[in-house]
C-alpha cells in the first residue's frame, strides 16, 4: 500500500520541466510534413482477393485525363476520363476478373468515367516502378502546424493574463479596505452591474463553443461567402473588440465571486485567438469557385484551428495538455458538423460534401497536440508549475473490490448531472420570461437585459453570506473540500444542492462563466457524501450481524478524497458527455495509475446514464407536447360539442 498517489520526484521534475515535449514536437512536425508512401488497394467485390501497389499507381491513375498526365499512363486511360481513384474511392475490379494479380504483370479491369466510356484494360506493368525520391515537404501542412503553434502561444498568454486579471479583481473586491465599505452580498451584485454595463456598451456577447462553430459553418452555406473572404479579414479589429468585451465580463463575474468557473471562458478565449489568427492571416485562403474540394479543405482547416484553440484553452486552464487534446477530440468534434452543404452556381441545387471526422488524419492530431503543449508551456512559464487542482494524500485500498461502489457512484453522478442540466434550463426559461407564474413571466419579459446579471449576482451574494464555499475563489475552496475528511454528510449534500441552484441562476441571468469548475464541485460533494453514507451503512451492518461483529476487523475502504475525486470526474463526464477528458484531467492532477480504473469505470457509467436520462426526458416532452396540443385539444372540442348539442335539445 502506497502512502500517497504521487509519482517519484524525478518523474515530476521531468514532467514539469517538459524536457521530452520539444522532442515530441519535433517528431510530430517531421511525421506530419513528410509525405508517406501510401499504398492503394485494388479491391475485388463480393469476397474476392485484394492486391496492393505503391503510391505511384494511385497517383498515375488519379492523373488520368488531366492536361499533363504522367508519361507511363496507358493511352487507354489518358482519353479525358477521370477514374474513381481521383474521387478518393478504391479501384474496383469487375467480378469476372477475380484472380490474383502478380506485382510485375497481369491485367486489371478498371471502371472509368463518364459512364459512356468503354471499359478499358490496363496492365500492371504499364504503371512502372515506384519512384525512389526523398520525402517532400508539404508547405500547406507546414502552414497549418505553424498556425497551431501560434494559436497555442497566444492562447497561453491570453489565458494567463485572464487568470491574473481575475486574481486582481478578487483581491480588490474582497480586500480589507474595500470590504469594509460594502457588505459581502453586494460584491457579486457589483459584478453583475459590470456585466450589464458591458452589454450596454456593445450589445450581446459573442457566442460560445457551439455558436462559434455555427458561425464558421455559416460561411460555407453561401458559395460566394466562401470565395469572398475579405469581410472576415477586414473585421479583425471588431472581432477582437467583441472577444475582449466577453473576456472582461468573465473577469468581472469571476473576480467578484459569482458561482461560475473560468474554464468555459478560457476555451472560448482559445477559440477566439484561433479565429483572430485566421482572420489576420487570411488562412484558410478563399476557395476557387470551380473546386468544391477547395471549399471542403477550407472548412476542415477552419474547424481544425478552432479545435486547436479549444485544446489550448483547457491545457492552459488546468495545466493539463493531455486533457486539452482529448477535450478537442471528444467534445469539440461533437459540436462540429460532419458534413456541409455548398451552393453551386445553380442556386436551386445543393451539393452535400462529406467531411472527414476531426482527428482522423495525422495532421489533425499533430496540430492539436502542438497547440495544447505550447499553451501549457507558456502558461507554466507565466503562472508557474502549480496545478489548478491539488489533491492531498489519498489511497485506494482495493480498487477492484470497490468497483461496484464506483459504478454506483457513476449512476448517481449521471442523475445529478441530469438534474443540474434540467435546473439550468428551467432557470434560463424563467429569466427569458417563458416559464413560471404569469406575474413572474411579465416581470422578466419587461426587465432590461442589462439588469438581469445583477439579479443573478444578488442571488449568489445572498447565498454566499451563509455558505461562502459556493462562491468562486479560484480552486482553493474546491481543493480544501476535496481534501477534507471531517465535513458532516448533511453539510456535503446541502452544499451540493445550493451550489447547483446558485450556478444555474448565475448562468441563466447572463453572467459570463463556465460550468467546468462547478461540475467538479458538485461531483466532489457527491463523492464525499456517498463515501460517508456507504461507510455508515457498512458499520451499521457490521454491528447488527453477530458473525461479522465477532471478527473485529475494521472496514477497509478508500478515503473521502478518493471518492470525492472519482465523483468530480463522473459528474464532469456526465455533464459534458466526455468520460475520457474527465478521467485524464483527474489523472494528470494526481499522476497515479491506480486512479485509472475507478475514474474510467465511474465516468463511463455516468456519461451513459446522462445520455439515457436525457433521451428519456426528451421522449417524455415530445409525448406531453403531443397530448397537450393534439389529443387534449381534440378531446376538449368533442366534449364542448356534446355539451352544446345537449343544451340545444333541452331547448
Amino acid at each position: 500500500m502506497r502512502p500517497t498517489g504521487r509519482a517519484s520526484p524525478e518523474v515530476q521534475r521531468i514532467y514539469h520541466r517538459g524536457l521530452g515535449l520539444p522532442w515530441i514536437a519535433c517528431i510530430l512536425i517531421y511525421c506530419a510534413l513528410a509525405e508517406r508512401q501510401v499504398k492503394s488497394t485494388v479491391a475485388f467485390p463480393e469476397g474476392g482477393r485484394s492486391w496492393t501497389r505503391p503510391v505511384c499507381a494511385l497517383s498515375v491513375v488519379a492523373n488520368a485525363g488531366r492536361k499533363n498526365p504522367a508519361s507511363n499512363v496507358p493511352n487507354s486511360l489518358a482519353s479525358g476520363a477521370v477514374t474513381r481513384a481521383s474521387l478518393g474511392r478504391p479501384l474496383h475490379a469487375y467480378p469476372e476478373d477475380q484472380r490474383e494479380i502478380e506485382p510485375n504483370g497481369g491485367t486489371i479491369l478498371l471502371e472509368v468515367e463518364p459512364p459512356s466510356a468503354k471499359r478499358e484494360i490496363a496492365t500492371v506493368s504499364d504503371f512502372g516502378p515506384p519512384p525512389q525520391s526523398a520525402p517532400k515537404i508539404d508547405w500547406n501542412r507546414a502552414r497549418v502546424l505553424g498556425l497551431s503553434i501560434l494559436v497555442g502561444m497566444l492562447s497561453g498568454l491570453n489565458i494567463s493574463a485572464f487568470k491574473l486579471a481575475i486574481d486582481f479583481i478578487r483581491d480588490l473586491s474582497y480586500g480589507s479596505e474595500f470590504a469594509e465599505h460594502f457588505p459581502v452580498f453586494c460584491i457579486p451584485v457589483l459584478g453583475g452591474l459590470g456585466v450589464g454595463a458591458l452589454l450596454l456598451m456593445g450589445g450581446d456577447f459573442p457566442p460560445g463553443l457551439r455558436g462559434v462553430t455555427r458561425e464558421v459553418d455559416s460561411d460555407v452555406v453561401s458559395f460566394c461567402a466562401v470565395n469572398n473572404d475579405e469581410e472576415d479579414r477586414g473585421n479583425t479589429f471588431s472581432m477582437a473588440q467583441r472577444f475582449s468585451r466577453k473576456s472582461f465580463a468573465a473577469v468581472v463575474t469571476l473576480g467578484t465571486g459569482n458561482s461560475l468557473g473560468p474554464e468555459g471562458p478560457a476555451v472560448e478565449a482559445g477559440m477566439s485567438v484561433s479565429r483572430l489568427c485566421m482572420s489576420a492571416t487570411g488562412y484558410p485562403f478563399a476557395a476557387s469557385k470551380g473546386e468544391i474540394s477547395d471549399v471542403v479543405s477550407r472548412v476542415e482547416r477552419s474547424r481544425l484551428l478552432l479545435a486547436c484553440g479549444a485544446a489550448a484553452g483547457v491545457s492552459a486552464g488546468f495545466n493539463a495538455p493531455l486533457s486539452g487534446v482529448f477535450f478537442a477530440l471528444e467534445i469539440v468534434q461533437k459540436s462540429l458538423p460532419t458534413s456541409i452543404g455548398v451552393s453551386s452556381k445553380d442556386e436551386n441545387s445543393k451539393i452535400c460534401v462529406e467531411a472527414e471526422p476531426l482527428g482522423s488524419e495525422s495532421i489533425n492530431i499533430s496540430a492539436i497536440l502542438l497547440a495544447s503543449v505550447t499553451s501549457a508551456l507558456i502558461s507554466e512559464l507565466v503562472l508557474g508549475k502549480e496545478l489548478a487542482l491539488r489533491i492531498s494524500s489519498y489511497e485506494f485500498v482495493s480498487p477492484l473490490a470497490e468497483l461496484p461502489l464506483y459504478l454506483l457512484l457513476g449512476v448517481l453522478s449521471g442523475l445529478v448531472a441530469a438534474l443540474f442540466s434540467g435546473l439550468a434550463q428551467q432557470s434560463k426559461a424563467i429569466f427569458e420570461g417563458t416559464k413560471g407564474p404569469k406575474p413572474v413571466q411579465e416581470v422578466f419579459q419587461n426587465m432590461p437585459l442589462w439588469l438581469k446579471p445583477s439579479l443573478g449576482g444578488l442571488t449568489c451574494g445572498l447565498i454566499g453570506t451563509m455558505f461562502p464555499q459556493v462562491l468562486f475563489f479560484g480552486y482553493e475552496t474546491l481543493n480544501s473540500l476535496l481534501s477534507s475528511t471531517d465535513i458532516p454528510t448533511a453539510e456535503l449534500f446541502m452544499l451540493l444542492g445550493i451550489k447547483a441552484f446558485s450556478t444555474a441562476v448565475a448562468a441563466a441571468s447572463g453572467l459570463v462563466g463556465g460550468t467546468f469548475a462547478p461540475s467538479l464541485f458538485l461531483g466532489g460533494m457527491l463523492g464525499a457524501g456517498f463515501h460517508n453514507v456507504v461507510l455508515d451503512l457498512l458499520q451499521s451492518a457490521q454491528q447488527s450481524i453477530p458473525a461479522w461483529k465477532e471478527l473485529e476487523q475494521p472496514i477497509l475502504m478508500s478515503g473521502v478524497p478518493a471518492y470525492a475525486m472519482v465523483g468530480a470526474a463522473s459528474v464532469l463526464a456526465a455533464l459534458f458527455r466526455a468520460p475520457l477528458t474527465a478521467s485524464l484531467l483527474l489523472f494528470e492532477c494526481t499522476r497515479d495509475y491506480d486512479v485509472i480504473l475507478p475514474l474510467m469505470a465511474s465516468a463511463g457509467v455516468a456519461s451513459l446514464i446522462g445520455d439515457v436520462v436525457e433521451e428519456a426526458l426528451e421522449e417524455q416532452k415530445r409525448e406531453l407536447d403531443a397530448v397537450s396540443w393534439g389529443d387534449l385539444a381534440s378531446i376538449g372540442t368533442t366534449q364542448d360539442d356534446e355539451v352544446c348539442r345537449v343544451e340545444w335539445d333541452d331547448r
